[in-house]
């Protein structure tokens, strides 16, 4: 929806919030006027207009006007809160989620953080007391970062901004699911409830069911809107549901003819007559390979998994933006939830116990990897992408599935694939039994396994005594190929890489597998 820019007890509040806001430009169509309760607070937006888009300027205040909210992200049940909130006595100004949030937290507290179905990142501020709540949402599809310096705190939907406007001192992450006030840090209670002890088999009807509400729950409701569209089991699922409520929603193709994912792609489009839209992607050109300092510098990370796929990512906002689109539906998530990465194919075949625990640490690099691209890039394009995978309905339903139903005869996402026999004519089988492939290799960005289009650039690009100066000065790091510091370097051209301590916690995947003494 958009970015936001909040000092609180902040010396020269004012003025470090416009800075910031004027670096998360690309996030919104409209800056917000600048609100300033108090000389060292202030809140600032950069507005993406979606919802109520004349009337939902931000901060949004409560009916009373003593809690100002900065908001970032979509609350998808906000008109049922705003009903319950009425019957309590709150008065409405607007039509805007933002203010639903506002009078929410103005009646219960953080407990309103359990009643919130959506993504979301904001900064409560209560002008009374001069309190403050920050919050993230709990698989954490909004960023937030914050500075602390004494007892102030400045924060801001992005990290380079925080790093041009304050000299000295690191950039810290809220975590997914945790709330941050002036003495507390801590996770807090929401609608997507922890990993069950017992799990059931699948009902195909129920997910159906499930599937089917969370995207038409996620559809703007007044206007045009896009599907990433690559012919994989998740993002054909979107579009299945999402055609059912708007007919004439076209999805958005990234690659040619020869791409890995173009037949399956194609075979849903000739089926039902989707309208599907080419974006055209030569991996091998210099032009594309020259995107990837945009890319990193873009998404802010030099994880190689994020940036590879974040040149696809640019590549189809670009479009979707350009056709004047502000809102796009994306499959992010059903891979983690549902099991259709190889690792955890492979961690349920050794062991049920250890594929679960490898799934939850896949669901919360979450955050680090996939949300954080797919944020990055289409914010970068003025484009708000939402991701009905990760609606807590869809995510509780799938942690609880039985481990059959996740991975059967060693493949993955089992529950998704049987839901494609119920619409035999919509749904082809050719899909529902494709290999996964990664949004970067389906465009073509990988045509095999065995093979990789930029290894050579990246060895031309750094000589062998480079790499072992490379991982000296980077030693924190923890970098284990040429790939890896090329894109680090090009992070550090942009900002101070040392100031930014999440980028040494490596988004890599630590579960270990049971013993062979236990296995036996």
């Amino acid at each position: 929806m958009c970015g936001f820019a909040v000092a609180i007890d902040w010396p020269d509040a004012a003025e470090a919030v416009n800075r910031l806001v004027q670096g998360i430009a690309t996030r919104g169509d409209v800056t917000d006027p600048l609100c300033q309760p108090k000389e060292t607070v202030a809140m600032c937006t950069r507005r993406l207009r979606i919802i109520d888009r004349d009337n939902a300027v931000q901060p949004q205040t409560s009916f009373d006007g003593k809690l100002a909210v900065s908001f970032n992200g979509e609350i998808y049940n906000y008109r049922e809160l705003r009903d319950e909130l009425v019957t309590l006595g709150a008065r409405f100004r607007t039509d805007s989620d933002t203010e639903v949030l506002a009078n929410a937290l103005r009646f219960w507290g953080y407990h309103a953080l359990a009643k919130l179905r959506g993504m979301y990142a904001f900064v409560a501020y209560e002008i009374p007391t001069g309190q403050f709540l920050a919050a993230r949402d709990p698989f954490g599809i909004k960023p937030l970062y914050v500075m602390q310096k004494d007892n102030g705190f400045l924060f801001c939907s992005e990290m380079r901004p925080l790093l041009n406007t304050v000299e000295k001192g690191d950039v810290m992450s809220l975590p997914p699911g945790f709330l941050l006030t002036h003495n507390t840090c801590a996770p807090f209670p929401s609608m997507v409830q922890p990993q069950p002890e017992t799990f059931q088999p699948t009902d195909r009807k129920k997910l159906d069911a499930l599937l089917r509400e969370a995207v038409e729950s996620h559809l703007p409701s007044d206007l045009p809107f896009a599907i990433m569209f690559s012919g994989g089991i998740d993002s054909t699922l979107v579009a299945h549901y999402a055609r059912q409520v708007r007919p004439e929603v076209s999805g958005y193709f990234v690659g040619g003819h020869e791409s890995v994912d173009y037949p399956f792609a194609a075979a849903y489009a000739e089926a039902t007559g989707f309208d599907m839209k080419k974006v055209p992607f030569d991996p091998h050109s210099d032009d594309t390979f020259a995107l990837l300092s945009e890319a990193v510098v873009t998404t802010e990370s030099f994880e190689p998994a994020l940036v590879r796929g974040a040149v696809v990512s640019l590549a189809v906002s670009k479009a979707i933006q350009k056709d004047n689109i502000r809102v796009a539906l994306c499959g992010e998530g059903a891979d983690e939830l549902f099991c259709g990465y190889t690792p955890l194919e492979k961690a349920f075949g050794i062991d049920e116990g250890y594929g679960r625990a490898m799934r939850e640490e896949c669901l919360g690099l979450m955050n680090r990897i996939s949300l954080q691209r797919v944020d990055r890039c289409s914010m970068h394009h003025n484009l708000e992408t939402r991701v009905p995978f990760l609606d807590p309905m869809v995510a509780n339903y799938a942690r609880g599935l039985a481990a059959d139903d996740l991975v059967r005869d060693g493949v993955g996402k089992a529950a998704l694939r049987d839901l494609f026999d119920l619409y035999p004519k919509d749904l082809p089988r050719i899909i529902r039994d494709r290999s996964k492939i990664l949004f970067s290799e389906g465009a073509g960005l990988k045509a095999t396994p065995e093979e990789y289009a930029w290894d050579d650039r990246f060895e031309d690009a750094i000589s062998d005594i480079e790499f072992v100066d490379g991982l000296r000065r980077y030693s924190a790091f923890n970098l284990h190929s040429k790939e890896e510091l090329y894109y680090l370097q090009l992070l550090h051209q942009g900002m101070d890489v040392f100031r930014m301590p999440q980028l040494r916690k490596r988004a890599r995947i630590t579960a270990a597998p049971p013993s062979a003494a236990k296995s036996a």
